[in-house]
């Protein structure tokens, strides 16, 4: 039987790693909207002939991670809203199947079913980023 959601190992590991940045990017997030370090102050370079706009760049900057985080948790979504949190556990950690279920973790789907829904949200994925 081929598989259905097949894409190249290298699409796969942008994607893995992708994933595994969700973490820093909600970090990231938390850090600039509680004041991270910009001082606000816009500033002129005489070098490139711009201004700086610190408070602008970090809006900026929340917005992208924010995509991020939302095209990862919408497409966990997608794949199978009745395990959309190991999914999603699963997807941004790295924590497998096993030891979610060793933890207590209630997933509502055999061991083959989740991977196979794993390999489905990565084909989800691979598509809506192009």
């Amino acid at each position: 039987m081929q598989n259905k959601y097949k894409i190249s190992s290298h699409a796969y590991l942008e994607l893995h790693h992708f994933c595994m940045r969700y973490h820093e990017y909600k970090s990231e997030i938390y850090k600039i909207m509680n004041g991270g370090g910009t001082s606000g102050v816009i500033t002129y370079s005489k070098s490139t002939g711009r201004y700086s706009d610190p408070t602008a760049n970090s809006v900026l900057k929340i917005e992208r991670f924010r995509r991020h985080c939302e095209l990862i948790e919408q497409t966990a979504l997608e794949t199978d809203s009745n395990i959309y949190q190991p999914l999603l556990n699963n997807v941004t950690t790295g924590v497998t199947y096993d030891q979610m279920k060793a933890c207590g973790i209630r997933i509502l789907c055999g061991r083959r079913q989740f991977y196979e829904k794993r390999k489905k949200f990565f084909y989800l994925l691979f598509l809506k980023k192009g």
